[in-house]
């Protein structure tokens, strides 16, 4: 049976993911497409188009279905990614919705259509390069002004959190020395603080890896 998804994908913004589903949803109404399935993705478009759920999105595409998403770079932003896409989805006979460009495409083989994803993919492409420009630009003026580049307390704030830790394992060294002395494993002496009823500056049971952390910083092992 032929079905709807609706694909959206964000980088970190949820605001962002409410309105495209607001879109998608208002457009399918319109439409009279009954969306069936959700999928939807928080992370950023240079990530691979598995990070994107792209490929499992391909996958579960069959003959018939329809695919619907509020713009094209919510797909891909590069040309020659979009481009492969496009054509994968075209294959399988999916009717894809692309609605702030206003495309609805059946055919990747149809000259307009390919025209109109080429072209829309390469204003995609040439905006995200024309961002990353200007971030880049910023960055590099505001360091010639001598402005602190990210967040001025992260060295203090580094420091503090550093030497909480070094308390931390300070306040273990003797519990934790006695059970070395007695020839006990990594993993026997985190069963022991937990037997103890000792946690973690965060509150929780020790892990293995907890414990490593502590041993490295009271530079104690196991012979």
């Amino acid at each position: 049976m032929a079905k709807a998804i609706a694909y959206l994908r964000v980088s970190t913004d949820e605001q962002d993911l409410e309105n495209q589903r607001l879109e998608i949803r208002n457009y399918a109404d319109r439409r009279g497409i009954g969306i069936s399935e959700w999928i939807e993705v928080e992370v950023s478009s240079r990530k691979k188009a598995r990070a994107r759920k792209i490929e499992n999105l391909i996958s579960r595409l069959k003959k018939g279905d329809t695919l619907v998403v509020s713009e094209l770079s919510r797909l891909a932003r590069l040309m020659r990614e979009t481009h492969n896409i496009i054509h994968e989805i075209a294959k399988k006979k999916v009717e894809l919705h692309i609605i702030k460009q206003n495309l609805v495409t059946k055919d990747s083989d149809d000259m307009a259509t390919k025209i109109y994803i080429n072209s829309f993919a390469m204003a995609a492409e040439i905006e995200r390069d024309l961002i990353s420009q200007r971030t880049k630009n910023g960055i590099a003026l505001a360091r010639k002004r001598g402005k602190q580049i990210g967040n001025p307390n992260l060295k203090a704030d580094n420091k503090i959190r550093t030497e909480k830790a070094n308390e931390f394992a300070e306040s273990l060294r003797g519990i934790i020395a006695g059970l070395l002395k007695n020839k006990l494993t990594q993993r026997q002496i985190v069963a022991e603080l937990n037997k103890a009823g000792a946690r973690t500056a965060r509150g929780c049971e020790f892990k293995l890896a907890t414990l490593q952390r502590v041993l490295k910083r009271l530079e104690l092992s196991i012979a």
